[in-house]
């Protein structure tokens, strides 16, 4: 079941770190983030507004595809996703920790 997740359940990446603050959470007024080197592959695109959760992860669970991406810049003028199923594809290279300024 990939309830509550946009392109399915995986992990999510984002190529602008606008969108990756969004999710993180403060720690003593600290926040972490991870600079990751991912492979992608064999893409599978999506601009759809509702996409097939389910669909997209068979997709690449089952089929053919190493990951999605999600361009919600071209539908709806945020921030592009790319969602990985299998963590092989993906190394963590940096910690990066900072604070907000106002």
């Amino acid at each position: 079941d990939s309830t509550g997740t946009l392109y399915g359940r995986g992990t999510y990446l984002a190529e602008s770190i606008t969108k990756a603050d969004e999710y993180a959470k403060a720690a003593e007024g600290e926040y972490a983030m991870l600079l990751v080197r991912a492979l992608g592959g064999r893409v599978r695109y999506c601009d759809e507004v509702e996409p097939d959760a389910e669909d997209l992860t068979r997709s690449c669970i089952e089929g053919p595809f190493d990951c999605v991406l999600g361009d919600r810049k071209k539908c709806r003028g945020t921030y592009r996703e790319f969602v990985f199923f299998d963590t092989e594809n993906l190394y963590p290279e940096y910690i990066v920790i900072y604070k907000r300024e106002y």
